[in-house]
C-alpha cells in the first residue's frame, strides 16, 4: 500500500460535474488524492459517472467546478484506456505500438525497444506480426493495454481493462499493472471482474450518488 511518504501526483479537489440530459451532478464535490505508486479500484452502477471520472482525472474532460491538479511532470504522462477499444484492426501487434510511440514523439529505436518489451510481457510477441483483425479478444485486451505504456505514463486510467478477457489475458494484464506500478506509476482502475479489485488495488472506493466512498 502507498505510504505516506510517497509524493501526491493528482489531486481532485471538490470536483463537480453534471450533463445536460441529467438532473443530478454524476460528479458532486469530489475529492481525491493519487500518490506515485499507488493502485485505486473504482466500482460503482452503471451510469454512476465512473468513466467520467476518470476522464475529469485525465484531464480529457472540464469539470464545471473543482480542480484538478498534477505533480510536476504528470499531466504530459498519463495513460488512458477506455473500455472501448481504439486499435487499428488491419496494422500489425507491433504497428499499432509504433503508431503510438511516433504519436508519443518516441525515437526510432526506442519505438522497437519498448514494443518489443511489451508485447513480450503480454505473451503477442510472436504475434506482433499479424493483424490485429485475427487476434482474439484477449489478445486485443493485451495490446490496448500496451498501447497506453509506449510512452511510460506516470498515471494510467484504465476503464475494465479486463472486460470479455478470458482468465489468462485477464491475468496476464494484472501482472503487468503490478509491473508498472512498482516502477513508480500510478493507477486508478475501474473493474466490475469478481475479485479483480482486491487481488490488485491498494485501496477500493465506491462511487454512488455522486460521492466516493472507501470500502472498509
Amino acid at each position: 500500500m502507498a505510504g505516506d511518504d510517497r509524493q501526491i501526483i493528482c489531486t481532485l479537489d471538490s470536483v463537480r460535474k453534471q450533463y445536460a440530459s441529467q438532473s443530478f451532478p454524476v460528479l458532486n464535490g469530489i475529492s481525491l488524492s493519487i500518490a506515485e505508486g499507488e493502485i485505486i479500484g473504482i466500482r460503482g452502477e452503471n451510469g454512476s459517472g465512473k468513466s467520467t471520472l476518470l476522464s475529469v482525472t485525465g484531464g480529457l474532460i472540464r469539470p464545471d467546478s473543482g480542480a484538478v491538479r498534477y505533480a510536476e511532470g504528470v499531466k504530459g504522462c498519463i495513460g488512458y484506456v477506455p473500455q472501448d477499444m481504439s486499435l487499428y484492426q488491419d496494422l500489425t501487434g507491433f504497428e499499432n505500438l509504433k503508431f503510438w510511440g511516433i504519436a508519443g514523439g518516441m525515437p526510432a529505436r526506442a519505438i522497437r525497444t519498448r514494443s518489443e518489451w511489451l508485447l513480450k510481457q503480454t505473451g503477442l510477441l510472436e504475434k506482433g506480426k499479424l493483424r490485429v483483425r485475427t487476434y482474439s479478444g484477449g489478445m486485443k485486451r493485451r495490446l490496448h493495454l500496451a498501447t497506453a505504456l509506449m510512452y511510460t505514463p506516470r498515471l494510467l486510467l484504465l476503464d475494465e481493462p479486463t472486460v470479455g478477457a478470458d482468465d489468462a489475458s485477464a491475468g496476464m494484464i494484472l501482472e503487468l499493472i503490478r509491473r508498472v506500478r512498482n516502477h513508480g506509476c500510478s493507477v486508478v482502475i475501474i473493474s466490475h471482474r469478481f475479485g479483480e479489485l482486491e487481488s490488485i488495488a491498494d485501496r477500493i472506493l465506491t462511487l454512488k450518488d455522486g460521492s466516493l466512498r472507501e470500502m472498509p
